[in-house]
């Protein structure tokens, strides 16, 4: 169904009933590429496909794309659905969406499971490159089309496991998904939604409220090292590392995600 959340018209799925659990995709992704870990959860779980992806709005302006307006479009969202407080899921960027909504609705959150999370780019140098990076992409976006680009995003080392954890048609299928993508909506995605654009969170991680589980695979070397360095910063943190599984622990091991999960959830 389409929900006008925060003046963004955005697709969500509702499936099941009981606590409420909103689960946030990553770039590229869309609300039907959490499906076979939204499967695993019990409970009322929300899923939206955030702005510039999937079947929600992608406008031409940055404002709408930034961290801070997506945390305005989901406490929208868990409002207009009376769903609040939530636990979260959040994957790569909706991780960092997840973070972000918690420090500034620490209110709409029971608790949180980040997979491959990280809460910014604290060095400013670092951070100032990775933003040239991201809009040199979205630029390659409409310079050279979708196809070239989506090729070119999963062809980087850290899909690999992904790649090889899935069957040839998944795989295919993984690829039409991220293609049928608004080419603008991932193009402003990069350049407002990226970790180049994102204030980072560090310094602030000692308020984040809700008990928060940080999931990573053993052969993602650098969000375990990123997960290592967030969780004493938080006042209620736990890691669990999912073996066998790369980046997308949720995809590749999507047992052994849930479960976790689940078991986070029940605790908190």
């Amino acid at each position: 169904m389409k929900l006008l959340c925060d003046n963004v018209a955005t697709e969500v799925e509702v499936i099941g009933d009981g606590e409420p659990i909103l689960i946030i995709h990553g770039f590229t992704g869309c609300g039907s590429a959490m499906t076979p870990l939204a499967e695993l959860l019990h409970g009322r779980r929300i899923i939206p496909d955030l702005i510039g992806h999937g079947r929600s709005e992608s406008p031409a302006s940055l404002g709408p794309y930034y961290l801070e307006s997506i945390s305005s479009q989901l406490s929208s969202l868990l409002s207009q659905l009376d769903a609040s407080p939530a636990s979260i899921v959040g994957y790569s960027m909706g991780g960092r969406i997840a973070l972000t909504f918690a420090l500034s609705h620490p209110e709409m959150v029971k608790s949180l499971a980040l997979i491959g999370t990280s809460p910014g780019i604290s060095d400013q140098r670092d951070r100032a490159q990775r933003l040239e990076r991201d809009y040199q992409l979205g630029a390659s976006i409409s310079q050279r089309g979708i196809s070239d680009f989506v090729n070119n995003w999963v062809a980087q080392p850290m899909w690999e496991s992904l790649r090889q954890s899935l069957t040839s048609q998944q795989w295919q299928d993984s690829i039409s998904q991220r293609l049928s993508n608004h080419p603008l909506g991932l193009a402003n995605s990069l350049r407002a939604s990226g970790t180049g654009t994102m204030r980072p969170l560090h310094d602030v991680l000692q308020y984040l409220d809700p008990p928060t589980l940080l999931l990573v695979g053993e052969k993602d070397h650098k969000f375990l090292e990123v997960a290592q360095q967030s969780a004493p910063r938080m006042p209620d943190a736990s890691i669990r590392v999912i073996t066998n599984s790369g980046h997308a622990t949720h995809l590749e091991q999507p047992s052994a995600t849930a479960e976790a999960i689940m078991e986070h959830f029940s605790c908190s």
